[in-house]
């Protein structure tokens, strides 16, 4: 019932306005029971409901008649009453509700239903019907009337379509935003100076599996690996550092819903003084796939294809930072097999290369993980020991790695066993990754004049 009274409100008060009209004189001569009835008729037809039943649920049909007939029941009223040439408020206020309900189509039939309405009207005056303004004076008043409200129509028509096209167009653009950012494979993300997040693009879901909702506040920082944890950090300082323009990336592992760790470049930019903003934009690219691609072509670049040891485009340069970066001796290897050339020539090259990849085993086995072991070239090895600076220490590892592949060994069906000759050199100050490479080959040299399958330490002297 209230909703209802609240709908109907503007002719309750007509009626209540009426009444005091008629208590001083100038209510016009209707009786007053059919001023109130076709005001309460008013109220009922203005109601929202009734409005979408009159235009079976589309309030852009049927504009026609039901304008006509809602300007028709006002003008009545009004010409009742004995101020009819004074319509224009009320015919002002129908033309906005159903502005308002359908738009800015509204307006031509409110300001056609309007004139014609007051046209009946004037021609019931002319006809005998009471009226407190005279004639031809009344006749006046609502041919300006009649202008007022056609002229106010179609600015008022043209003012909805505008804001309805505007409306149209921000629809548009934030459908096909929302479009774009959920088939999207990219997460869009906001968050504070501090790091909370506080957007996160439905993506979220389809992407890594966790709904976008639970990944507000710190919850994507819960999923980002403990070991990125720092560049995460590093990242946000960097961005905070940096300008509106300016974009600053970095990759991080970052957990999906099935416990899968998968690499994401993550873009920000710092809007925290962006008035449309207030934050720090972030644009989450999985590039698990590009950065193993990328992985396979640098250990591609940097291993020896048959051994998988380092090469010796990597191993010397890793020997000259080595050197530059300690005050400490270190020791070096130089390793060259003995017997190998027999092997490769009796049973092929195959078996030779099978060889050597099983050399290679054997060596990486024999030393410790920090050790740099590398494939030379041909069947010469590398083995960089940055943690050894004694002699002795050297020289035992070397023994090791002898002991290894002294023995026979399974290669391809075949039973084979060859010999290792390695020269062992420990690092002065000053010198050099050639000069120290230099007097680790030396040393080798020597051990194979003397006796082959061993070791020996370079002197100088």
């Amino acid at each position: 019932m209230l909703r209802y009274v609240r709908d109907g409100v503007e002719p309750v008060l007509v009626l209540l306005v009426i009444a005091v009209l008629r208590h001083v004189g100038i209510g016009g001569t209707a009786p007053f029971w059919l001023l109130a009835l076709t005001l309460l008729l008013g109220m009922a037809y203005q109601q929202p409901t009734v409005q979408r039943r009159l235009a079976a649920g589309d309030l852009s049909r049927r504009l026609w008649p039901r304008l006509a007939l809602h300007m028709l029941m006002t003008s009545v009223a009004m010409y009742l009453l004995g101020w009819g040439s004074l319509l224009a408020m009320a015919h002002f206020h129908i033309m906005s509700m159903h502005l308002e309900w359908s738009g800015a189509r509204a307006w031509r039939p409110a300001v056609v239903s309007s004139a014609v309405c007051i046209g009946l009207g004037q021609l019931a005056i002319v006809a005998g019907l009471h009226s407190y303004l005279p004639q031809p004076e009344v006749h006046g008043v609502a041919a300006l009337i009649v202008v007022g409200v056609a002229t106010t129509g179609r600015t008022l028509g043209r003012s909805v379509a505008r804001q309805e096209r505007a409306e149209a167009a921000l629809r548009s653009n934030a459908d096909r935003f929302r479009v774009l950012v959920l088939d999207s494979s990219d997460i869009i993300t906001v968050s504070t100076a501090q790091g909370d997040i506080t957007y996160v693009s439905s993506a979220a879901d389809h992407v890594i599996g966790v709904p976008a909702e639970q990944l507000l506040g710190r919850g994507f920082w819960s999923l980002i690996h403990p070991d990125d944890v720092a560049a995460a950090r590093a990242l946000h300082t960097r961005v905070l550092a940096a300008g509106p323009h300016d974009s600053q990336r970095g990759e991080l592992r970052v957990r999906s819903a099935g416990g899968e760790w998968r690499w994401r470049e993550i873009s920000s930019r710092n809007l925290l003084d962006h008035p449309a903003v207030r934050g720090i934009v972030g644009h989450h690219r999985d590039i698990t796939e590009r950065r193993a691609a990328r992985e396979r072509i640098e250990y591609q670049a940097t291993h020896d294809a048959l051994t998988g040891l380092v090469n010796a485009q990597t191993f010397v340069p890793a020997l000259e930072r080595t050197l530059a970066d300690r005050a400490d001796p270190l020791g070096l290897l130089f390793l060259d097999l003995d017997g190998f050339k027999q092997v490769n020539d009796t049973l092929g090259h195959d078996v030779g290369d099978d060889l050597l990849t099983e050399i290679g085993h054997l060596i990486r086995s024999a030393t410790n993980p920090v050790d740099v072991v590398g494939r030379l070239g041909g069947d010469e090895f590398g083995v960089l020991l940055p943690h050894v600076a004694d002699p002795a220490a050297a020289l035992a590892v070397a023994r090791r790695i002898v002991t290894a592949i002294d023995r026979d060994l399974s290669v391809a069906g075949h039973r084979v066993r060859v010999g290792c000759s390695i020269g062992v050199a420990m690092s002065t100050p000053g010198v050099d990754a050639k000069d120290l490479l230099h007097q680790a080959d030396l040393a080798m040299y020597e051990t194979k004049r003397l006796r082959r399958n061993g070791c020996r330490l370079f002197v100088a002297a």
